[in-house]
């Protein structure tokens, strides 16, 4: 496992701070088609490739794990009380936002809280909504309050990629109607 090099953003929203930790992508170029499909030479940065690899390929969260956990040990020590990722938008094996957060509050020692946000409603991956109200709408009446209670508690909400933020602004619009105390954002990897 290994920390790796990060280049942290701050991240406006519905919360007292929030960060991406790096961009996903640092070029992408177009090759061509390969049948019907279109082929990209694409460079990532290492955490963007670690996130890559874990959602894609079935790669490990350790590192990705390791470098959020520092990131949030010495931004906000003692400042968490639990930690929360979307639910998912996709059925995979293995989730990638939630592997993350559990990661992290394991490794910090504090609750991690799986179903304080819920999805009764499925929804598409909001990178293929195309327009921000569109994304919105959708996720204000998705995400609601889950059984998991957060009633004054200290929030980090956790995704793996950042686009538009639509799902982590409305995810700390729920904890917050559901009581707690302070919310702080993290995202992993940032699209643009």
């Amino acid at each position: 496992m290994a920390i790796l090099a990060t280049n942290p953003q701050t991240i406006g929203g519905p919360w007292l701070e929030g960060f991406t930790l790096d961009a996903h992508t640092i070029s992408s170029e177009f090759l061509g088609y390969d049948g019907a499909y279109p082929r990209f030479d694409t460079r990532r940065t290492a955490l963007g490739e670690c996130v890559y690899q874990l959602k894609n390929r079935g790669g490990p969260a350790n590192d990705i794990v390791e470098t959020a956990a520092a990131f949030v040990a010495e931004r906000w020590a003692g400042k968490i009380d639990c930690v929360i990722a979307p639910p998912p938008s996709l059925s995979r094996a293995s989730q990638p936002a939630v592997l993350i957060a559990e990661g992290i509050a394991e490794s910090l020692n504090v609750e991690h809280k799986p179903a304080a946000v819920s999805k009764p409603i499925p929804t598409p991956q909001m990178k293929n909504v195309e327009w921000r109200q569109h994304r919105q709408a959708l996720l204000d009446k998705a995400i609601q309050p889950g059984s998991d209670p957060v009633g004054g508690m200290r929030v980090l909400l956790v995704d793996d990629l950042w686009d538009t933020g639509s799902t982590l602004r409305r995810m700390a619009t729920v904890v917050r109607a559901m009581g707690a105390s302070e919310v702080r954002a993290l995202a992993m990897t940032r699209t643009k």
